[in-house]
């Protein structure tokens, strides 16, 4: 089994609205072509947290929390 990765802004419309991340690997097994999303470089906000959606990075939450607490002293 011979794989490549691609850009996967070389692959059409359709499919990259399916992919999202930068980079794609394909190959084939028994005669199907078949396309993985790879994640090279995840995000540090992926890495930490347990429900993290990406639009609040850690810093932003400690600070939060900081208010939080000093709004119910």
């Amino acid at each position: 089994m011979q794989s490549m990765v691609i850009d996967r802004k070389t692959l059409p419309e359709p499919i990259i609205s399916y992919i999202h991340t930068e980079k794609v690997r394909m190959f084939e097994e028994n005669g199907n072509i078949i396309l993985s999303p790879l994640k090279t470089n995840p995000n540090v906000n992926e890495l930490f947290g347990m429900f993290n959606d990406g639009k609040l990075s850690s810093e932003d939450f400690i600070k939060e929390k900081i208010l939080e607490k000093e709004m119910e002293n």
